[in-house]
């Protein structure tokens, strides 16, 4: 009789210890108070990656002066890999398995995104953790992330893929056309992974070369694949001077040497047709002291450009002058990524990766660099699910619907080199409710326009 008494009160306390126990789980998911580590496996010294590496830490120090995420400190780690594929793998494995990150972000370059993503697969059921990639635009890095959900589930993106630029494409086109006054373009392709899809199409979508006829009628006269860094442009340069193209879209990112370009193109025979980059160190005002001022007359992507497009861009820009960091496209997102993955982490209220998974599909952040808005998107269509919020996933030729219901949010903008600290813009498509984009836009001066042999002139070389 009291041995089942004590068996019986032995049951109830373990009912009663194991209810407690359910609910401290609830209420406190997170038994590791350390530090919370975010990580990123790039090339150190890279003029591409290693500003968004500072931005980074920036943001790292900036949360972590605010009492951190939840109380617990941030650390930022760097695993350097020197732009290799091979020693980028190992290096994604030490910073998940050594340094135990719980967020690390692969250099913007779809061929080390690629080679990191499939050792990221295999060391997640041990080693839970989400991998974002960094600027990387290849359409093939997020596609199986709706074909294989249940591998891929931890895999974002902060950019796009290429299929998102459909709705991009015709501010540059308008540009050409409108403002520079062209009917004949060339285009030069960074001849890597990333711009295969803008080369070839998509089903349903026309080639860009299309695209530009499509939508502005420019007849594209020359369209060759450069090799990035290649160090000698002068025979495309030589080539472009005799095809009849009154515009060049250089499609470049920070690994095509657009310094050199810029250098040979000012004293090649093409020097008098004005080229456009789309990436690179170009997208700063750097690029005059880098190109010794020959890059006068040349457009390109440029966010430098101090306007009030959003309440912080200013204050963000300034920030960054003032510690001497160039500001390509991609630095400003690093630093907006810490704020919206710590976002993501205060509101799924735990650092439990498959919680945060889900919390951060569909997350947006507001203004926190000249972006107006940044975030991942929940819409399961292949290659947008996961990726930067940017175009219409049913219809890649319209931005995505905030962007309509908000177009003050949209800012891509378009510059001019017109001399030393002087890059005026001729498009930002800001507040246009335009589809496509139409090239103006808010903060934009098109009429501003002069040709290089004009900027040369003025400046008397």
């Amino acid at each position: 009789m009291f041995k089942g008494k004590v068996i019986l009160l032995f049951t109830a306390l373990t009912l009663v210890l194991s209810t407690l126990v359910g609910c401290a789980t609830t209420s406190a998911p997170d038994k590791d108070s350390g530090p919370i580590v975010f990580g990123y496996v790039g090339a150190a010294s890279s003029p591409g990656t290693k500003p968004v590496m500072t931005s980074m830490q920036i943001a790292t120090d900036e949360i972590n002066a605010a009492g951190g995420i939840m109380g617990r400190p941030v650390k930022f780690v760097i695993e350097d890999s020197k732009g290799e594929t091979s020693l980028a793998v190992a290096a994604a494995q030490r910073m998940v398995m050594g340094n135990k990150a719980l967020i690390y972000f692969g250099e913007g370059r779809t061929e080390i995104c690629l080679a990191i993503k499939p050792k990221s697969a295999e060391l997640f059921p041990q080693y839970p953790h989400i991998l974002v990639f960094q600027g990387a635009m290849g359409r093939e890095l997020t596609e199986d992330v709706v074909k294989d959900y249940d591998k891929y589930r931890f895999v974002f993106r902060d950019w796009d893929p290429e299929d998102a630029y459909y709705c991009v494409s015709p501010a540059y086109f308008g540009v050409f056309k409108e403002v520079i006054g062209a009917s004949k373009i060339a285009f030069l392709w960074e001849d890597l992974a990333w711009t295969t899809v803008w080369r070839n199409g998509l089903p349903g979508l026309p080639k860009w070369e299309d695209y530009a006829k499509e939508v502005y009628g420019l007849e594209t006269v020359y369209s060759k694949p450069v090799k990035a860094r290649t160090g000698m442009y002068l025979p495309v340069l030589e080539a472009l001077a005799t095809s009849g193209a009154q515009a060049v879209w250089f499609v470049s990112s920070w690994y095509t040497d657009t310094e050199v370009f810029a250098k040979q193109w000012a004293t090649s025979s093409a020097k008098d047709i004005p080229v456009c980059f789309f990436g690179g160190v170009s997208q700063t005002y750097d690029f005059w002291n880098l190109t010794g001022g020959k890059c006068l007359g040349a457009l390109g992507t440029f966010y430098e450009k101090q306007v009030p497009v959003t309440p912080v861009n200013i204050e963000f820009l300034q920030k960054m002058d003032k510690l001497g960091i160039p500001v390509q496209n991609n630095v400003a997102v690093g630093y907006s990524d810490m704020y919206l993955y710590k976002k993501g982490i205060e509101k799924a209220g735990t650092t439990d990766v498959e919680t945060l998974i889900k919390t951060m599909e569909g997350l947006t952040l507001s203004d926190t660099t000249w972006y107006g808005m940044f975030g991942t998107s929940a819409v399961r269509t292949a290659p947008f699910f996961h990726s930067r919020i940017l175009a219409n996933p049913d219809n890649p030729r319209e931005p995505a619907q905030v962007y309509k219901e908000n177009p003050q949010y949209w800012y891509s903008p378009i510059g001019q080199f017109q001399g030393k600290d002087n890059v005026v813009l001729m498009a930002t498509g800001n507040n246009s409710k335009e589809w496509p984009i139409r090239y103006k836009g808010d903060f934009a001066e098109p009429e501003k326009y002069k040709s290089p042999a004009q900027l040369r002139l003025e400046a008397g070389k």
